[in-house]
């Protein structure tokens, strides 16, 4: 066949329901597992598939003892199969968002709090500027927030790149490198020096990530490079919130990143201690569909993210940096 002729074809003989039903077999390789989550018979499925690969001209799956698994074909028709699911799912969400007042929407995905801690100013700057919008926004892990930009159930994803390799599909648009720093309660009896020696912050108690997390891991391979020792710690916590309490109550030390010291929740009882440590911890990016070009709130949403670190992250620790060599230098 074609290809005109299946340009011409597509339109006017595809079914939906076809089209869902290859979607499922794709997801769980199998075809009584695609209609068990379905509520169909097998047999429906299997007619279904049969219906597709007739309209399109070429066989999409092999069976195999395991279930079935996708052609060279069954393959290259996924992702499309995948995005028009998307699209409409897209289309249901907007229409539901002007039927209820809204005058436009946008779907953001980030990774769990605090991992990006200027978000939520962004999108509080996005919402004064357009009162009659609706975000919505989701918290996931990298992989699942790629994932949900391929079946356009977001249009835009904020985390950082370290983590996450993009593929070919996705922009990326680096909105900021973020840095590693020590931090401090203004009570502990460090917090007004202008100068401390790692050594001397090797005899303070400290808090920390978990010894297998991948924060962690990055603090010791940074110290390392630069033939410092790692502290010992007296407490060990996966939640950041909770370093932060042991920091501010119990007086301790602790790993933090820049952005997050900037937009804390108590800011004003934290310091950034004068420890220099020459180490980016990897940028945080926006991310979007190649395929699909961002909306004009999606574009006004990364450029309100740039201006604020610019003036709340950029700023402020250049001014830090300046203020420290004036000093060594007097």
């Amino acid at each position: 066949m074609s290809a005109n002729t299946l340009i011409d074809r597509l339109p006017r003989h595809l079914k939906m329901g076809e089209l869902r039903v290859f979607v499922a077999v794709m997801e769980h390789r199998s075809f009584r597992k695609a209609a068990a989550a379905l509520h169909v018979t097998q047999p429906a499925v299997t007619k279904a598939v049969a219906g597709l690969e007739a309209l399109l001209g070429v066989k999409l799956f092999d069976r195999n003892a395991q279930g079935v698994e996708p052609t060279v074909h069954g393959f290259c028709f996924a992702p499309h199969a995948v995005a028009i699911f998307g699209e409409l799912r897209g289309a249901a969400q907007a229409l539901a968002v002007v039927a209820s007042g809204a005058k436009g929407s946008l779907r953001i995905g980030t990774v769990p709090m605090p991992g990006v801690p200027i978000l939520p100013l962004a999108i509080r700057d996005l919402v004064d500027a357009h009162p009659d919008i609706f975000v919505s926004v989701v918290e996931a892990r990298e992989l699942e927030l790629a994932e949900r930009l391929r079946k356009r159930e977001i249009e835009l994803a904020i985390f950082r790149l370290a983590l996450f390799n993009p593929g070919t599909d996705l922009r990326v648009d680096v909105l900021f490198e973020e840095r590693l720093t020590v931090l401090a309660s203004i009570e502990h009896p460090l917090a007004k020096r202008e100068a401390i020696s790692w050594q001397e912050l090797l005899g303070h108690k400290w808090v920390m990530a978990p010894a297998d997390s991948s924060f962690l891991d990055h603090v010791r391979r940074t110290l390392g490079r630069l033939g410092m020792e790692l502290p010992r710690h007296a407490v060990e916590s996966t939640s950041t919130h909770f370093q932060y309490g042991m920091v501010l109550h119990g007086r301790m030390l602790s790993f933090g990143l820049r952005s997050q010291y900037a937009f804390a929740p108590k800011r004003d009882f934290l310091v950034q201690l004068p420890v220099d440590l020459p180490s980016v911890m990897g940028a945080i990016g926006a991310v979007t569909l190649k395929a699909r070009e961002p909306s004009p709130l999606a574009r006004q949403l990364v450029g309100t993210l740039r201006s604020l670190v610019a003036s709340h992250v950029e700023a402020p620790a250049r001014r830090a940096s300046t203020s420290r060599a004036r000093q060594r230098r007097g």
